[in-house]
């Protein structure tokens, strides 16, 4: 029996697997509705979404370090570990924007509409322009974790396949979504990672 030290991050990855999806159909269904008006809401108001949006993004990012210290210590290239701790600091400068929901709704009655509608506006650039980061980020990472001089396990190989496409369906846009469906299959594999015994992971 081996002593597993990523255990936590691979239950994790298998949590947000399911949290992932469950919380950007939510999105995408209220705000298919009348998104700027679902949108100007959600930002001068508090509710459990905005609670959720913190959780899913807290996972990532302890994902994301987790997977660093793993590829720190069983990699033989420190580049990955590089692009995932860039992944994760443009994870949480994204899901810091619910810091602009928390301020609105505290200064909200203070404001006029011309400024709440320039903050939320610049906010949506903001979380673009994140994502697109991200998504350059991560199609980096997965070009390296398919070249063979980083010595990483097949299991890796495939989440790196899976998050190229993600990424490139990220960068099209129009075909962005589809990620409420791919990415979790790219956690699936993290998940498998984390908790498998080292020797289980054939090197190819």
């Amino acid at each position: 029996m081996f002593k597993n030290d990523y255990a936590a991050p691979g239950i994790a990855a298998l949590i947000l697997a399911v949290a992932f999806p469950i919380y950007w159909l939510y999105a995408f269904h209220i705000g298919s509705e009348n998104f700027v008006e679902v949108y100007r809401a959600d930002m001068l108001s508090l509710s459990l979404s905005d609670l959720a949006f913190v959780f899913v993004g807290a996972l990532e990012v302890y994902i994301y370090v987790s997977l660093r210290r793993s590829f720190a210590e069983r990699l033989s290239s420190g580049t990955p570990a590089i692009l995932l701790l860039l992944m994760a600091v443009l994870v949480i400068i994204f899901h810091a924007t619910v810091l602009v929901d928390v301020a609105l709704a505290v200064t909200a009655t203070t404001l006029s509409e011309q400024t709440i509608n320039t903050i939320g506006e610049f906010t949506v650039v903001v979380a673009l322009g994140v994502l697109f980061a991200y998504a350059l980020v991560g199609l980096v990472l997965s070009v390296v974790l398919l070249l063979n001089r980083t010595g990483a396990p097949s299991v890796l190989k495939y989440f790196a396949v899976i998050l190229l496409a993600g990424c490139l369906l990220q960068l099209s846009i129009i075909f962005s979504p589809a990620n409420i469906f791919i990415f979790p299959v790219a956690l699936l594999l993290l998940a498998y990672y984390f908790l498998a015994a080292p020797k289980m992971l054939e090197v190819v």
